[in-house]
């Protein structure tokens, strides 16, 4: 009997900072990585980050002018809700983007398609968005960032 495969990324430098994730991979069952729902209205999250899920949590946003009153947490912005998914299929781990804004990459190429994930790999899931005029000053540097992760197997055969 064969266990089920694992994904295992880890923060790179220079990533927006997540919890180091452990993700089964269940046959048929395709994972979306993208960035924590929260139900605006009751402030209710409706999917909520964990270290065995494709969500990444929000950080908490800075006290606004010395106030003392901390603005709300913000996900990584170049982070879409559904930006990508990942699947198994036979003995193989698969990554494609959801036509997320800022694109998926892997090991410094933007996909288009399908593609192959092997341990080792560096995925971004978005890119860096430069700081500009018109940037609110809440925005710290850590919210422009993408997820930048490092991927490892665990259950799946080397190819």
């Amino acid at each position: 009997m064969s266990s089920t495969p694992i994904l295992h990324l880890a923060p790179c430098p220079d990533s927006f900072p997540f919890q180091a994730k452990y993700i089964p991979l269940v046959p048929n069952s395709p994972v979306v990585l993208g960035s924590e729902a929260v139900d605006s209205p009751g402030g209710q999250s409706v999917r909520s980050a964990s270290a065995t899920n494709g969500w990444f949590a929000p950080r908490p946003g800075p006290t606004i002018n010395g106030s003392g009153i901390a603005a709300p947490p913000i996900a990584s912005l170049p982070l879409s809700s559904s930006h990508a998914e990942v699947w198994t299929q036979g003995n193989l781990v698969y990554i494609r983007d959801l036509d997320s804004a800022f694109g998926t990459i892997v090991n410094e190429s933007r996909i288009k398609q399908a593609t192959l994930l092997r341990g080792g790999d560096i995925i971004a899931l978005g890119s860096k968005i430069p700081r500009n005029s018109n940037t609110p000053g809440y925005i710290t540097e850590d919210h422009l960032r993408p997820i930048l992760a490092k991927v490892t197997l665990v259950g799946v055969p080397s190819s």
